[in-house]
């Protein structure tokens, strides 16, 4: 099977297609999640219920900054052992525990989807937006005193589950 109807099939098996107040912004930026999990971490997860949140808070915060208009923060927090499983699928390093490699493997990759992300949409002529660095801030808190929307994307793996986080700001 090609990646693009294994992504199609992923979200069909979702949530994705229910979630109406979702921005267009937000379906692309899950749509191009997905594909970049399945082409570069592991093709065998399912999606959780994809949830736009009023709050949430945190323990490990893994960042990036989109910014442009519009702008976005996009995080990944999970339990360490996910963490770890999904650090080792992308990276092949052999990583076994939640330490700097797991964090800088699992920022490399968000790194490299959110890179992704903005080059499609300057291809596809709908907005020009930039990357600020990846960050590692630990506990975080997220509200939407701060964010237009919260949207919390669970992707579900054999070792646990990895939480994606994409908050709008304009």
């Amino acid at each position: 099977m090609d990646n693009k109807k294994s992504v199609s099939k992923i979200l069909e098996a979702s949530n994705y297609s229910q979630l109406e107040n979702m921005s267009d912004f937000v379906k692309t930026y899950i749509e191009k999640l997905v594909y970049n999990i399945s082409m570069y971490v592991d093709p065998d997860f399912s999606l959780g219920s994809i949830e736009i949140l009023n709050d949430f808070s945190g323990k490990c915060e893994l960042s990036q900054a989109i910014t442009g208009v519009p702008s976005a923060y996009s995080c990944v927090e999970g339990r360490d052992e996910a963490l770890v499983g999904f650090a080792e699928h992308y990276s092949h390093l052999g990583i076994t525990s939640f330490d700097v490699l797991a964090r800088e493997a699992i920022l490399d990759f968000l790194n490299l989807h959110n890179g992704l992300f903005v080059v499609m949409l300057s291809k596809n002529n709908i907005c020009e937006l930039s990357l600020d660095a990846p960050r590692q801030n630990g506990n975080f808190s997220l509200d939407l005193a701060i964010y237009k929307s919260i949207t919390v994307i669970p992707v579900m793996f054999s070792y646990g589950t990895v939480k994606f986080f994409l908050c709008e700001t304009s």
